[in-house]
Formats: structure tokens, sequence, C-alpha cells
């Protein structure tokens, strides 16, 4: 591996990570060896609207916005002021917050199943809480899954009965290690638009199904009728249907993708742009569902930290007063349809999939489509544009700043074009070709 000397101060950094943390980093999606290793930047100094400058010094227009939480930009000011005002009153208390009434009313009047709501830091640990109620209103105890919806035990159980399961929902390789094997069966995958294979696991496992979780949608969109026949099939199993916002929600829609496709679930999660990166997730359901679990033991000191409420609320008010979701799409959809027009222009076969506020970039070149990706990532960051593998826009990119990564694309795939027809993409590629991240059945 060469490391490009413009980074140094990462790679200092990074030696010590390794010394310190498991695999490195504390988010998966961090791990430079999934980018371009030794030809990136690896640590971030600061950070203001959709840019970013690394700890040696180096600006970066960033497309992956910490992989989703930055809706409005870095440093947003009309949230992070909110957030330094609510310090000087206190961010923790003995007894509660009127924030946290505020925060609630805002979500049920932008949520169409948001009845009540209970508040988390993280979209694994929402979904974690959904099941819990979902199982806990029902007496039932097997999980429906389609998507990615975390870490924790119940959803990693699904590689207890056969460690493909996760394949195509989270990536290859995923070790059930640490969950309780008595956890075998309780977590059970099935396909995203296929209604059939839906059926067919309700069927299986008849008046055991706690609940449905899914991704309602994310770089797949679901096919005519799909959401409404899961929606109808959850009732007539009499299960609850979860859909897992935590990437749609305030992204596709103001009230995520249950407004954008009119198909509304028994509980939501959110989290990524609840808050514009504060650590905020959130649980919306409907009354019936939600309050029959009083008894149910679900508590954290840290969930109603005045802070990201505070961010939360300001955040949702920017989203509800001003053209955020549509400024987000249209600059999405620009860059999408430069990169599509530049693909043609160079004859690079590049697959985007998605929507233009959360959209995925491949290369359709077979065994070699993870060098031809790695080998995107590397010349796009060198030209100042940090890229992975999935693409978000903020409210506070320009067009500008679009047509600076979409300069930076053309003479990409000029490179990529002629690598490709000179059959030396080894040899252009100055770092190894990066691991496998997520893959989505979504």
């Amino acid at each position: 591996m060469k490391e490009n000397n413009k980074f140094q101060k990462s790679f200092e950094l990074y030696k010590q990570a390794q010394q310190l943390f498991p695999y490195g980093t504390q988010l998966f999606s961090r791990r430079p060896e999934l980018g371009p290793f030794g030809q990136a930047p690896i640590y971030f100094g600061k950070a203001k609207d959709g840019h970013f400058w690394d700890v040696d010094g180096n600006e970066f227009i960033d497309t992956a916005l910490a992989f989703g939480p930055i809706s409005l930009g870095y440093c947003y000011d009309v949230v992070d002021n909110a957030v330094k005002k609510q310090i000087d009153k206190g961010i923790l208390g003995s007894i509660n917050n009127p924030l946290e009434i505020e925060m609630a009313n805002v979500i049920k009047q932008m949520i169409p199943c948001g009845e009540m709501v209970k508040f988390c830091k993280g979209g694994g640990e929402a979904d974690a809480v959904a099941v819990r109620i979902a199982r806990g209103f029902t007496g039932k105890d097997i999980v429906l899954f389609c998507g990615y919806h975390g870490w924790q035990d119940w959803y990693l159980a699904a590689n207890l009965t056969s460690e493909s399961n996760l394949n195509q929902h989270l990536r290859p390789g995923i070790s059930a290690k640490g969950v309780p094997t008595q956890l075998a069966g309780t977590c059970i995958p099935f396909e995203y638009n296929n209604i059939d294979n839906l059926k067919q696991m309700l069927e299986q496992n008849k008046n055991k199904v706690a609940c449905i979780i899914m991704e309602p949608t994310r770089f797949k969109k679901p096919e005519k009728g799909y959401l409404e026949n899961v929606r109808q099939l959850a009732d007539e199993h009499k299960c609850v249907l979860i859909f897992d916002e935590v990437v749609t929600g305030f992204r596709l829609a103001p009230g995520g993708a249950q407004e954008y496709f009119g198909v509304v679930p028994d509980l939501a999660t959110y989290a990524k742009a609840i808050a514009n990166g504060y650590a905020l997730s959130v649980v919306a359901g409907k009354r019936e569902i939600m309050s029959s679990q009083e008894d149910n033991f679900i508590s954290s000191t840290y969930w109603s930290d005045t802070t990201t409420l505070a961010a939360g609320i300001a955040t949702l008010n920017e989203i509800r007063t001003k053209p955020v979701i549509a400024t987000i799409d249209r600059i999405g959809h620009h860059l999408i349809t430069g990169l599509e027009e530049l693909g043609r222009k160079h004859q690079v076969n590049i697959k985007i999939s998605g929507h233009g506020c959360d959209f995925a970039v491949s290369f359709d070149y077979g065994n070699d489509a993870g060098k031809i990706l790695t080998l995107y990532m590397q010349e796009m960051i060198a030209r100042g544009i940090y890229v992975s593998g999935v693409v978000y826009t903020c409210f506070t990119h320009t067009d500008k700043d679009i047509d600076i990564v979409l300069a930076a694309a053309d003479e990409t795939f000029e490179i990529i074009k002629k690598a490709i027809d000179g059959n030396n993409v080894d040899i252009m590629l100055k770092c190894p070709v990066r691991q496998v991240g997520f893959k989505r059945l979504v």
C-alpha cells in the first residue's frame, strides 16, 4: 500500500487507533479499508455546509455526509445555536424538560403514524425498541425482516440458522458470535418486492410472527402495490408493521417514506437526518401499540437529554418551513443526471440506484467492479471530492459544488476508460481494492 503524504497526520492517528479500538474505528462504515486505503483522509479537523477539512488541512466537497445524518449541512447555524443556547440552561435534569413534549408534538404533526413517541440515541437502538414493543404487544416472538436494522442480538440472530441470511441485507461474512443460540429461528429474512415470499414466511410461521420490520425503500423502489400488500398481510396475520425509516425519514419527504408512498405502518423508527448529526432517534407509533407497553421496561437516562432535543426541534422546523427536501432532491438529481451523462460520454458502465436524497454508485464490470469503484474513489478524492459507494446531498450543497464534483468525475471517467481499454486497472490503482461494504437487498 502506498501512503499519500498529503494525509500523513491521518495515517499517524489511524496507527494509534488500531491499538485502541477493535478494527480501528467506532463506525464500520468509517473503516478506511472500505475506500482507497492510503489515498484518502481518515480523520477530519473541521466541517461546514457540504465541505470538510481533514487533519492535514485538505478541503473536500463531501458526498458522504457522515453516512446520512447531515441533512442541512455541517455546523448549520440555526441548529448549533439552538444547542448552544440550551447548554446554558442545562443538558439533563432530575425531572423532565418541556422540550420532550415540544419534540413529540413536532413528530406527531409530521409523521402519519406518530401518535406517541419514544426517544433513543441511534437507529439500531430505535429498531430494537420497536421490535421489543411489537413483541410485547402481540405476545409473539418471531420477527420477519427486510433490510439493515442495526447490530443488536435480535437482528444478528438471523445468522444463527444460516450464515448467509444477512448476506443481502447487511453484508456477507457477518458472525453471530456472542448472540445467544436460543434466539435461533426468531429472526427470518424475506425478499424485497416479492410479496409471495413474504406470504410464504407468514404461513410457515403462522400465529408466531410478532412483527414485519422493513426498510420501505432504499436503493430499490417498491413495485406498484407492494407496500400496500405488505400492509394488508400484516393486518391479516395480526402482526405489527414497522417501517425502518432511519435513512428515509426527513429526506424522502417531511413525513418520510410513509408519507411519500401513502402507506402507514404501525410503528416507524427515525434517526440520521432527524437532528442534523446530533445523536437522536425516535420510535413513533400508533397509540394502541405504544401505550400498551407502560409495564414493559424500556428506559435510559440519556434518551431525553435537552441538547439533542433542541437540535431535533430546530432541524425539523427547518425542514417544515424551508425547501429542504426539494433542494436535497434537486441537487441529488442534478448529480445523478450528470454522472449518467458522463458515463455515456466516456463509455463507462456506471450504475446508479436509489433516490435523489440517497443513492448508490457502482460499476457494471463483473468481477472487476470492485477495482473500478476503488479507482473511481481514488481519483475523485485526489481531486478534492470525498466519495464512498453511497451519495447523500444536503440543503447547503450548492449547484457550484455539484458542478465541481461533475468536473472531477469527467476527468476520473476518462482515466477509468483508458485503464479499462488498456487492461491496466491494477497498474492505475495506488491502493488495495476496497473491502466489501454493505450489500442492500432493499
